[in-house]
């Protein structure tokens, strides 16, 4: 089969499409063709082998995909890699029948970013209704998702980003305050003042570095933090006193750590779902790049490009592989 492989470690330009055999069955899995699949940061940190945990090269990168099972049903699932390939075998439980009223772009959408804005906010930070919520990154797919979510439980959103256009965005989805962290010389103190007085309760980090570190400080004493990824590449530091002394607390979190609870996977994907179809959330645009330009999809990724060169959601689409 067909397949893009990342040969080495390095920047884009070790991803190479190659013909390599398809790959074996596995017990408890489904072989699922695929037709698109997402980009996303981790993919770039596995293929500059930066990645949390061990990464044995080459390999085919892509965590989430959309495709078609050998059934004929559409469906939206979740890997650990293998996902810009012709073929993956998905796990059962980690892929979901997609609804007729979403497009292929629009299930990818939601699929990864949904499930894990869902799980940082009701599983990870346990929010709770009228709380006031900063989110880095408001501005992303993830960081958009997060933001209807966490109005739609009743709370109020201070959405913090990079530029007047992601900001922008970021309070068309429903944010309250906008804090623009391009400058992050007193950070903490601007995203305190943004609430006009209303404390910060928790946060959701999806950038790392001093952008990590202004969200702890603007919390309040007792107030709680989740952790996912680090767009910066920087990261961010915290002291042990700085805990102590303000009673905070910070959570890290994993999606993949979550694939052994198929019942909350389930659960949360088919209310995301659900949530699209009916419009309760506004999907992410998509930005769709052909699998064979597949280095521009992964520099598109690079935190030094402009914040806003490729709004949304970022895929390969993959059919070219079946003409």
């Amino acid at each position: 089969m067909r397949a893009v492989m990342a040969m080495e470690p390095g920047g884009p330009e070790v991803l190479k499409l190659v013909e390599i055999p398809e790959p074996e069955p596995k017990p408890n899995h489904d072989r699922v063709m695929v037709t698109m699949a997402g980009v996303n940061p981790a993919d770039a940190l596995m293929r500059e082998n930066q990645w949390l945990g061990p990464v044995t090269f080459p390999f085919v990168p892509g965590r989430e995909l959309v495709g078609f099972l050998d059934d004929g049903r559409r469906v939206a699932g979740l890997t650990r890699d293998g996902a810009y390939a012709e073929y993956a075998w998905v796990e059962r439980g980690l892929y979901w029948e997609i609804p007729d009223e979403l497009t292929d772009g629009e299930a990818c959408a939601l699929a990864s970013d949904g499930l894990t804005a869902w799980h940082l906010l009701y599983t990870a930070l346990r929010i709770e209704r009228h709380e006031v919520i900063a989110i880095s990154e408001a501005g992303s797919a993830l960081g958009g998702l997060a933001v209807q979510l966490a109005k739609s439980h009743g709370c109020y959103v201070v959405a913090i980003d990079h530029g007047e256009h992601r900001l922008e965005e970021a309070r068309e989805l429903g944010a309250d305050a906008i804090v623009d962290c391009s400058d992050t010389e007193g950070l903490a103190d601007r995203i305190r003042d943004s609430t006009g007085g209303l404390e910060i309760d928790a946060a959701v980090d999806l950038v790392g570095g001093e952008t990590f570190k202004a969200l702890f400080d603007a919390l309040r004493f007792r107030g709680r933090m989740v952790v996912d990824g680090c767009a910066s590449q920087n990261c961010g530091v915290v002291t042990h006193e700085d805990l102590v002394l303000g009673s905070k607390s910070i959570t890290g979190f994993c999606l993949p750590n979550l694939f052994y609870d198929k019942h909350a996977m389930h659960k949360s994907m088919h209310t995301i779902f659900a949530a699209g179809v009916i419009g309760a959330l506004s999907i992410p645009d998509e930005t769709r790049i052909m699998r064979s330009d597949v280095q521009h999809a992964h520099r598109c990724l690079s935190p030094e490009l402009p914040r806003n060169r490729h709004p949304g959601k970022l895929m390969l689409d993959m059919t070219g592989f079946y003409y």
